[in-house]
């Protein structure tokens, strides 16, 4: 059900505590307005503590802070794309790039998922993954990681060296930050590549198959746009069958019933419709629409 705070602030616990003065499940405060999908917690055994609510990402609610509201959040961002499905759900992605983020604003404006960037290439770590994740997870946000792809023959002298040795490095920037609660996703866009399209498509295959769990346990998906999948991987590769699909696609008038999908793939499940998107005081973001409920 859908829940917003109605007290002036709100503590977000790990658990159920086993009374009100239990201050070690304290995990964050919410403040009045915050609104986030929760269901009751069955089974209190102590009457005195009153109904109790646990969100999507694990943390508990006292009920007696809590309004019960109808409906699902939807975003009240206007600047959207027409055509949307009702189950639609409003995201963004970020980096080190993204140098000044409005949490608050971003909650606001009903986000409900971040893809943050971890890695590019080998040895080349987002040092702002871990401080991206904390704040997206405070405010009850899902969170994903990506890692920006470089496909040619650098680390290790061969394609399959090459790209065991990107996927070993993505694997290790992931072990010390929060669990994902999306998709692994591989960023294909580097134009620098100097691999044919088959030896392309070899590179993100064999990429995908070293990746292991637990850090593809939601899968795993490529992100790209149209053009750049159609160029440069080979004819019935395949891929549409093993992962799904992020598009990149930036219209004057965003219409999600003109997404076409690049050769291998019927249909798209999260569309990157703008890259400078402003939401509050954050500098520009790369807004997002996801529209397969299965990811979530």
């Amino acid at each position: 059900m859908l829940l917003q705070v109605s007290v002036n602030r709100l503590n977000r616990r790990s658990e159920v505590p086993v009374s009100f003065s239990d201050k070690s499940t304290v995990i964050g405060v919410v403040e009045r307005g915050f609104k986030f999908e929760g269901e009751q917690v069955a089974g209190i055994t102590n009457p005195a503590l009153g109904e109790w609510y646990k969100d999507a990402t694990g943390s508990f609610y006292w009920g007696g802070g809590l309004l019960k509201l109808p409906g699902r959040i939807i975003s009240n961002f206007k600047d959207l794309p027409i055509n949307l499905p009702s189950n639609f759900r409003f995201g963004i992605d970020i980096s080190h790039h993204n140098n000044r983020l409005d949490w608050q604003a971003i909650k606001n404006a009903a986000c409900e998922f971040v893809f943050i960037k971890t890695s590019d290439g080998v040895n080349t770590p987002d040092k702002q993954a871990a401080l991206n994740a904390q704040a997206a997870l405070q405010q009850n946000l899902r969170i994903g990681y990506y890692h920006f792809c470089h496909a040619d023959m650098k680390s290790g002298g061969t394609i399959e060296s090459d790209a065991q040795n990107e996927a070993k490095d993505a694997m290790s920037r992931m072990q010390n930050l929060p669990t994902a609660d999306l998709p692994f996703v591989l960023d294909l866009e580097d134009d620098n590549t100097p691999l044919s399209p088959k030896q392309y498509t070899n590179w993100v295959k064999i990429f995908i198959a070293t990746m292991a769990l637990p850090f593809t346990q939601k899968g795993i998906m490529i992100y790209s746009r149209k053009e750049f999948l159609d160029r440069r991987l080979e004819p019935g590769h395949g891929l549409g069958q093993q992962v799904k699909l992020w598009i990149s696609r930036y219209p004057e008038h965003p219409d999600m019933n003109k997404v076409p999908s690049p050769a291998g793939w019927n249909d798209w499940s999260i569309w990157q419709y703008k890259d400078k998107g402003i939401i509050g005081t954050s500098s520009p973001l790369d807004l997002n629409i996801m529209k397969d409920a299965t990811l979530f």
